[in-house]
């Protein structure tokens, strides 16, 4: 392939390392060089992106920074200092998202040396924490500590990202990201379904421990639950499989076409033979033959909220819900002095946007959970408050046609005043646009941002409706599907409103409103 044929990305980095803009911004921090125009797009490599200004266009002044969180586990001196980094350098705002990271916003690159000292002082980084390349893997947010977990995960996730992060030059340089889950949570948490490449354990009848293997799931535009290979993973062949896979990608991704460029469209273009035997012959090894799927836990029924006695003996871990992933630094301060308060051990991440308190000590856990609930984030959260999602919205990101993240908490907060007595699990996703990064395609009720035309004709912000979204397994998962309504955000929290009320009309005929959602018609109904 000549360097012609490369899309303009790709050949500004075959020319050179992205990892290597971080000498470009300290050259900005602290030479007063300014950073060329051309860099800007490979400070995504340590997470970063730019903000967008009131014209909706990039404000190279503004960054958003993510930061990479291992094991989706934070112990009490990396939350001091995300605390103290989202105080003095992000105005105050902290978001946590559904790959279980921590993101800023309003980073200024003068302000990154002293950020990047603050982060590695408690083994902290954001190199890679985005980019084309292997991004931080989810996992289990309680492996480990969960008494009814199938298998302790923390090393494998170490153990992987540790291989990708010390050669990071190898790995540094995809078509595109490569996302993947390894999990032995007994609750299905890391959603494998939707992940590039997703390990998922299961005991054998000889209780033995062995790993599904899927791949080539995804959303976005190019949506795809992912494929069982119907091979079977043992745990010390996990990091063979995961790094021969990301050499596959890297070596075969189209470098073309950015929308062709995840795994999903390798796999489809080859079949899931050839990507096989391809894998076999990198390994150097057969993978054992897989049958059936291993029993999968639906998604409205991946948390852990409430009060949980954990594996250590006279420990507990507390499960707490946000508001669509928004918290404020000055409250992860407070949540920080709670935990030292009590000597808990530290906080972990879900892949919901929540956040869990683990290392407890049982006799402190109902004292620990008060405070924190008394801080506006419930142990014992309404359905809307536990899984509502919202990305970023067009308040930060490019892409975005709607504000998503404070008009989601206000979305919470007129659906528990309305509906008191609502307590069925459900999924709600609002996305600023069709990139969908809160996952309504996923979803019980997803909400794509869009513009639509008022009762005025004035064209206003509003959403289009997608119902019935489902993960429980590659078997049974689907997408939700169109409705053809759109709505204004204004009518958003009424629009949910009257679907549960037409619900509670027709009740006999389903189950549950998660059944109801995948076969209403709206249109009939005229919500």
């Amino acid at each position: 392939m000549s360097i012609k044929e490369l899309s303009p990305l790709e050949q500004l980095k075959a020319s050179r390392n992205p990892l290597h803009v971080i000498e470009d911004i300290y050259k900005e921090a602290e030479e007063g060089i300014a950073l060329s125009e051309e860099y800007i797009g490979l400070l995504k490599w340590y997470g970063m992106y730019p903000h967008i200004n009131s014209e909706q266009t990039e404000d190279k002044k503004y960054f958003m920074k993510r930061i990479k969180i291992v094991d989706a586990k934070i112990n009490l001196k990396q939350l001091e200092v995300l605390s103290k980094i989202g105080k003095e350098y992000a105005q105050g705002l902290v978001d946590f998202t559904t790959r279980q990271n921590v993101q800023f916003h309003y980073i200024q690159i003068k302000d990154l040396p002293t950020i990047f000292k603050l982060l590695e002082s408690v083994g902290l980084t954001s190199r890679m924490a985005s980019g084309d390349g292997p991004r931080p893997i989810v996992t289990s947010p309680i492996a480990g500590i969960d008494p009814n977990e199938i298998y302790d995960t923390t090393d494998l996730v170490k153990e992987v990202d540790g291989y990708f992060d010390k050669n990071d030059d190898r790995f540094c340089n995809f078509s595109r990201k490569y996302k993947l889950s390894i999990s032995g949570c007994a609750k299905h948490t890391a959603s494998h379904e939707i992940q590039d490449l997703g390990f998922t354990a299961f005991k054998t009848e000889d209780d033995d421990i062995l790993f599904d293997l899927t791949i080539a799931g995804g959303l976005a535009k190019s949506k795809q639950i992912a494929t069982r290979a119907n091979k079977y993973v043992k745990p010390e062949q996990v990091r063979d499989v995961a790094v021969a896979c990301a050499e596959i990608f890297r070596d075969n991704g189209n470098r073309q076409n950015r929308n062709k460029a995840r795994v999903r469209h390798l796999f489809n273009e080859w079949g899931l033979e050839k990507f096989i035997t391809e894998l076999e012959l990198k390994l150097g090894y057969k993978l054992q033959d897989g049958f059936d799927e291993p029993k999968i836990t639906s998604f409205e029924n991946r948390n852990h909220f409430g009060i949980h006695k954990a594996k250590q003996e006279n420990e507990s871990f507390i499960g707490f819900a946000t508001n669509s992933g928004r918290i404020a630094a000055e409250d992860l301060e407070l949540i920080s002095f709670v935990c030292n308060k009590y000597s808990a051990k530290g906080m972990a991440l879900t892949g919901t946007q929540n956040f869990i308190i683990y290392g407890v000590k049982s006799d402190d856990a109902q004292a620990l959970a008060d405070e924190i609930d008394a801080l506006g984030y419930p142990y014992n959260p309404s359905p809307f408050r536990a899984r509502l999602q919202a990305c970023t919205g067009k308040q930060f990101c490019k892409f975005g046609i709607t504000e998503t993240k404070e008009f989601a908490k206000t979305v919470v907060s007129q659906l528990e005043k309305d509906h008191p007595n609502f307590k069925e699990n459900i999924n709600i996703a609002i996305s600023g646009c069709g990139n969908a990064c809160s996952h309504p395609q996923i979803s019980d009720i997803g909400f794509v941002g869009t513009k639509v035309r008022d009762e005025n004709k004035n064209r206003v912000e509003g959403y289009e409706v997608i119902l019935g979204g489902q993960l429980h397994g590659v078997n049974e998962s689907r997408f939700a599907h169109k409705t053809g309504i759109k709505i204004t955000a204004k009518e958003l929290p009424s629009f949910i409103g009257k679907l549960i009320e037409s619900y509670n009309e027709d009740n006999l005929e389903q189950s549950s409103f998660k059944n109801y959602l995948n076969v209403v018609d709206l249109k009939e109904k005229t919500l």
